[in-house]
């Protein structure tokens, strides 16, 4: 442990003292997510949802009532019934609606398909020109048929869901997306660095004594991902009190902010260990980060967002920090509402570490 330290305290003086290292770890995250702040600045459009109760039944009737009479910020509910002149359902009229643009989407609820118990079925009703109308209308079905699951059929309640959260700080968001995609390049210096040792015969050097491989690469990661955590957090922290971003949770957003680094510490060591030089690595890096930036959703924005993107971005360690970063910000989820996201994020660093260290490690030994 004595030489993993003196490793990473050595090659963090010496990142500090980079010019490009503060660049790309602290003044380009920043100036990014200010510019696209103000290309996606919030424009303050409410969404009109319908609410359609085609269930007969008492539980649809307070389900429905509890929607109309909820109060959100970014979502405005209307009743929508069945129209007799048109001989049209519930879910026809919801439809019609949403068509002719009276309606940005609707939630229509019916009965459940096991008529041995009482239960809800809910179908969200939308648009292809309006997904995140749609969207929403989707999560808050979710969230209702969650609760029912949860409570029963008996005495539900709803009147205080949290349908509408709050709305969406551009400016945290591309804070939090800019900073993710700079600190792909921030870690990647961790492998670099080794490589450029390794060519210079610094590395031979250091082996020559008792310090082992594990501490040479561990050390150099810790100390890369000390300065992106610092970098990290001066976006956070900038952006918030310069520019009212709201980021919500401060614990999870922390929590958020270290398990991304983690995330992507693993992936960048397993991506450079691809790599026989320095400029080898740097390619990959490059390559690797917008590509995963482009699945991912840093450059969309908080604006819709093609099915098949949203599902790819699954895949990708920056995808699901984005989506606990936006949970956290306009649901004010704590750390235990983003166990998901925090789960695919340490097990990215897991997998990827893993493979990178031993790999580099091969690397050292040769």
């Amino acid at each position: 442990m004595g030489d993993l330290w003196v490793i990473a305290s050595t090659d963090l003086r010496r990142r500090v003292r980079s010019r490009s290292a503060l660049i790309t770890a602290f003044l380009a995250p920043l100036a990014l997510p200010i510019v696209f702040g103000f290309m996606f600045r919030p424009s303050g459009q409410v969404f009109v949802i319908g609410v359609a109760d085609d269930s007969a039944s008492s539980m649809g009737a307070e389900v429905a009532a509890s929607l109309i009479g909820a109060d959100a910020d970014v979502v405005a509910f209307e009743p929508v019934t069945s129209d007799p002149a048109r001989a049209s359902t519930a879910r026809d009229e919801a439809r019609r609606l949403v068509d002719a643009g009276g309606l940005d989407s609707a939630i229509v609820i019916e009965a459940g398909a096991d008529a041995s118990q009482p239960s809800l079925a809910f179908v969200a009703v939308g648009a292809p020109d309006r997904e995140i109308a749609a969207q929403i209308a989707r999560s808050i079905s979710e969230e209702i048929a969650g609760r029912i699951d949860r409570r029963g059929a008996e005495g539900v309640v709803l009147t205080d869901m949290p349908v509408g959260g709050r709305e969406l700080s551009s400016t945290a968001y591309f804070g939090a997306a800019m900073a993710i995609v700079f600190l792909f390049f921030t870690v990647s210096f961790a492998a670099k660095s080794i490589l450029d040792d390794r060519r210079m015969r610094t590395l031979d050097r250091i082996l020559a004594g008792p310090t082992r491989p594990r501490s040479i690469i561990l050390g150099k990661v810790l100390s890369i991902a000390v300065l992106a955590v610092a970098g990290f957090l001066t976006v956070w922290a900038v952006t918030t009190v310069a520019f009212g971003a709201t980021w919500g949770n401060p614990l999870a957003v922390f929590v958020l902010i270290l398990c991304t680094v983690c995330a992507l510490s693993g992936v960048a060591l397993f991506v450079a260990s691809l790599a026989q030089t320095a400029q080898q690595s740097e390619s990959f890096a490059a390559v690797v980060t917008f590509a995963l930036a482009l699945l991912g959703g840093n450059f969309t924005g908080p604006t819709d967002t093609p099915a098949a993107l949203r599902t790819l971005s699954k895949l990708t360690p920056n995808g699901w920090a984005l989506r606990g970063f936006t949970e956290v910000s306009v649901d004010a989820a704590s750390v235990g509402s983003v166990t998901r996201s925090l789960a695919a994020l340490l097990g990215f660093a897991a997998v990827f570490g893993v493979i990178g260290l031993l790999r580099f490690r091969r690397v050292l030994t040769r």
